[in-house]
């Protein structure tokens, strides 16, 4: 067992643990990737595994097909064969949920051939629901909603299961929203992403002899960040694993970061009283960072009570110290990374191995101003996803319901996109004229206009146009059995005339919205070469290309040698590493990003500690971390404290920089927009009082309360429509924002409402 003796004494025993639950838990840095491909490896040489007997799930793409790759590259060394990646279940739990669903969901009354819905179709859905019943979106958040079927999938609830007993306003609203939510779900032949993993794990529960045949096909399960899974997929795993429970299961509860989405940090503290005798072994030594950020990480984590004890440890060398960067206000923040950026490629590193992370997306817009100016450049990862873009949005939508005609979600969308003459006033008739006939919008114009036609539709002034629409629709899908996906795509371009229609626009959002189809083209032509080299015995069909996109996610577009600065939110950053790091916004209120005029949950403060330590330990070599004393928030410049986090950091391990006065000048004028030009004697005199000025505001809490009457950030408030709710600032000084429970956050103007 040559291969082996590239492991060390912890990892070469987690890999030849024999058969029976274990968890593996693995620090930042401590080779999980590679014992988890030299137990999948081991298991096949030693034990005479069936590869098509292993499942293995993880939580990217990315990471998935970097595991196929490494298992078969290893395999190839050590047996001297080539394996077929088709026999390795080695996917994301929602890829494999759906290779398991598209065989058997008719079972559940699905059709086989279901779209799956992304998180704007089922908003899109949400929205058309409410209005259906009258349900103001104004008075109730669709958000809001939402987010709470989606947290009820997750913990493994749908509808029919839904415990609708606890009352109040916004309660009913929700249990009828998520009634006819599923309805229409079902009658579209669509799921959204809380149903892939749900309805298998029903199909299990309801067909016994379905879940026998699925445990003797996977003798052993591996999960990778198990520490991330939620109560869903945990019961999906329990399932699965059966009496043999041969589960290897590799985390590290420091990193679970994912709550927000339904992650279950209890899955892992909880594994060995859900797995009776499971063996545990600790991954402890990092491989990639230096020594100083290491234990300044593991000083900070240590604060956490919800952990196993765990001593992360290196053998690398001590490294520099932590920067940590005091800036005055957000732009002097964005200048200093830039400055450390230019300065650290100047001293020979590339740009590449940099990355700037950040508490929320709102954060980048100034780091982009800023380093544009500066001319570095740079990529934003986390924010508007390229499938997420109007134009390929639009395109998709083609595509989907060429794919699934009873996709109305995709027929709204373009049934008058480029335009076509067919108004809201004529969609909503024909929509409800769709509801008395119980058919799916695209299905009542077939029953209309097609070869068999069982239904007179009068439509008014419009009636041409549907039928234009219906005809055009039909023709795409006529041609798809005869036509490659690339193909097809390019023949919808042309002949709905959107091409056209932007070439005639012949503005610059136009040209970069037509870059962006191209895109898209290349990368259905890139599937197509890749299905075509994976699969060469199967067809390359559209449903194919719909599946993978539905399923992929933005950190899957990661490029990590494109010469640019990578910039996202640490929750993205989750499995990345680079050699320089730099985490702006260390700040009380931001990071941790805890509300202030709550009372202090200790489990969403442990949660924020581990994003930290998260984005601490995805450096190699250098880490930078920078806090300002000022920032504007929903408007008003607002002082701020530095973060409780970097406190935690011994001093031994770090340099601190406070904020220079003179360069907060120069950059004042270097701003983009205004142009550079000397100061003249009466401008400085004017520079130095605001300064002055500013400097003396820093002692208030925050500029948006310096007016004393009124509601106070923090106070209770009675709003005669939306009830009690709670001030969460003030915008000047006849505004305010408050959180409304089940209404969301609400601007509400003092000099026009009536508050008690």
């Amino acid at each position: 067992m040559e291969y082996l003796t590239t492991l060390n004494k912890a990892q070469k025993e987690a890999v030849i643990h024999p058969e029976g639950p274990i968890l593996i838990l693995a620090g930042a840095g401590s080779g999980k990737t590679r014992v988890l491909t030299h137990r999948i490896c081991h298991l096949i040489v030693e034990h005479r595994v069936d590869p098509r007997q292993i499942l293995a799930v993880t939580f990217t793409n990315k990471a998935a097909a970097e595991m196929r790759h490494r298992v078969c590259h290893l395999l190839e060394r050590l047996v001297g064969c080539s394996i077929d990646e088709r026999d390795l279940w080695i996917s994301t739990f929602h890829s494999a949920c759906v290779r398991i669903l598209r065989s058997e969901i008719q079972h559940l009354g699905f059709n086989p051939s279901f779209t799956i819905y992304d998180d704007s179709d089922q908003l899109s859905v949400i929205k058309a629901v409410m209005k259906e019943l009258n349900v103001s979106d104004s008075s109730f958040s669709p958000k809001a909603i939402q987010a709470k079927i989606n947290k009820a999938k997750n913990d493994g609830t749908d509808f029919d299961e839904y415990d609708s007993s606890f009352g109040g306003p916004f309660e009913d609203v929700f249990v009828r929203v998520f009634e006819r939510y599923a309805s229409v779900l079902k009658t579209s032949s669509a799921v959204d992403f809380g149903d892939i993993i749900l309805l298998t794990v029903k199909l299990f529960k309801q067909y016994p002899a379905l879940l026998k045949a699925y445990q003797n096909r996977f003798q052993y399960i591996l999960i990778d960040e198990y520490q991330d899974t939620n109560k869903c997929q945990y019961a999906l795993v329990k399932l699965l694993a059966g009496e043999k429970a041969n589960v290897c299961a590799v985390g590290d509860e420091d990193q679970s970061i994912y709550r927000w989405r339904g992650a279950d940090i209890q899955n892992i503290l909880n594994f060995e009283k859900d797995f009776p005798n499971a063996r545990i072994y600790k991954l402890e030594q990092n491989y990639r960072s230096t020594k100083n950020i290491i234990e300044a990480a593991s000083h900070v984590i240590s604060q956490n009570t919800e952990r196993r004890d765990k001593s992360l440890w290196t053998d690398n060398t001590e490294g520099e110290k932590i920067k940590i960067l005091e800036a005055y206000d957000e732009h002097d923040e964005a200048y200093k990374v830039s400055a450390e950026i230019t300065n650290q490629v100047v001293q020979g590193e590339s740009l590449n191995q940099v990355a700037v992370f950040y508490r929320t997306n709102a954060q980048s817009r100034v780091l982009e101003d800023i380093l544009r100016a500066k001319g570095v450049n740079y990529q934003i990862y986390g924010g508007l996803k390229f499938y997420e873009r109007l134009e390929i949005k639009d395109m998709l939508a083609y595509l989907k319901l060429i794919a699934n005609p009873n996709d109305d979600v995709s027929f709204r969308r373009i049934i008058n996109v480029p335009t076509r003459g067919i108004g809201a006033v004529s969609l909503e008739r024909f929509t409800q004229v769709a509801l008395d006939h119980g058919k799916p919008l695209y299905s009542l114009l077939e029953a209309a206009f097609g070869s068999a036609p069982s239904i007179h539709l009068d439509l008014g002034r419009s009636q041409k146009q549907f039928k234009k629409f219906f005809d055009l629709v039909d023709r795409f899908r006529i041609e798809k059995p005869n036509l490659l996906p690339s193909d097809l795509y390019s023949m919808i371009l042309e002949e709905t005339g959107y091409r056209d229609s932007l070439i005639k626009e012949a503005t610059v959002e136009a040209q970069s919205r037509l870059e962006n189809l191209a895109e898209l083209r290349q990368s259905i032509v890139e599937f197509e070469l890749r299905w075509g080299a994976q699969n060469p015995d199967k067809p390359i069909t559209l449903e194919g290309f719909l599946e993978e996109i539905a399923l992929v996610s933005d950190i899957d577009r990661f490029d990590p040698d494109a010469p640019a600065v990578k910039m996202m939110t640490i929750h993205m950053a989750k499995g990345l590493e680079f050699d320089i790091v730099f985490i702006v916004g260390l700040e009380e209120e931001l990071f941790p990003n805890v509300r202030p005029w709550e009372a202090e949950d200790p489990s969403d403060v442990e949660e924020e500690r581990r994003l930290f330590y998260v984005g601490m330990t995805r450096a190699r070599k250098k880490l930078h971390l920078l806090f300002a004393k000022n920032r504007t928030v929903f408007g008003n410049s607002q002082f701020r404290v530095m973060s409780r986090f970097i406190d935690e950091i011994p001093d031994k391990f770090y340099d601190f920089q406070k904020a220079d006065y003179f360069a907060r000048r120069r950059q004042f004028l270097e701003r983009p927009g205004i142009p550079p030009r000397r100061m003249s004697f009466d401008e400085e005199s004017d520079f130095n009082q605001i300064n002055q000025d500013m400097d003396s505001d820093f002692s208030q809490d925050s500029y948006g309360d310096l007016e004393s009457e009124g509601p106070q950030r923090g106070s209770s408030i009675e709003h005669p429509v939306f009830g009690k709710g709670v001030v969460k600032q003030k915008i000047g000084n006849d505004k305010i924002m408050v959180d409304f429970p089940g209404f969301g956050l609400k601007k509400i103007s003092l000099k026009f409402t009536q508050l008690k």
